[in-house]
């Protein structure tokens, strides 16, 4: 089964982070989905807080919740995106197969810049934006062995 995210292609940035781990059961996208967006690590919530507080006087969307955007779905795979005037952003949450108790979840990215202001916005948030998809990845391992 090819990735959905082949509908949201061409893109300006796309990356990619994966992480085996170990779980009892295969995990759905929609679990992996409530794990990766709705059981943020503490400090991500303080890092996006923070971000709603700079951005506001640019004009862009504080209100929404990237929870709020499930775009596409299948058996394997979630889409979620957050279109906004400066760039489109979209999130694949990818489930390999389980066998022997384990399973990849892998995150991918695909940026679509629409201005300047989008690139200069990817540009100063694109490290905290590798750091926070890793630490999401590491905090499902961690939820997933308690």
């Amino acid at each position: 089964m090819q990735s959905l995210l082949r509908n949201y292609l061409p893109s300006d940035y796309i990356d990619s982070y994966s992480k085996d781990v170990t779980c009892q059961e295969a995990i759905t996208p929609e679990e992996f989905f409530n794990m990766a967006f709705k059981q943020f690590p503490r400090w991500v919530s303080w890092l996006l807080k923070l971000r709603n507080v700079l951005v506001k006087p640019l004009g862009l969307d504080t209100k929404s919740r990237f929870s709020d955007f499930v775009r596409d779905k299948n058996d394997n795979e979630i889409i979620c995106g957050m279109p906004d005037k400066h760039l489109n952003f979209n999130v694949s949450l990818w489930c390999g197969e389980y066998k022997n108790k384990r399973q990849e979840l892998r995150i991918t990215t695909v940026v679509k810049y629409n201005n300047l202001l989008g690139r200069v916005y990817f540009f100063v948030i694109r490290p905290f934006h590798c750091i926070i998809v890793i630490s999401i990845l590491k905090h499902i391992s961690l939820i997933i062995r308690k």
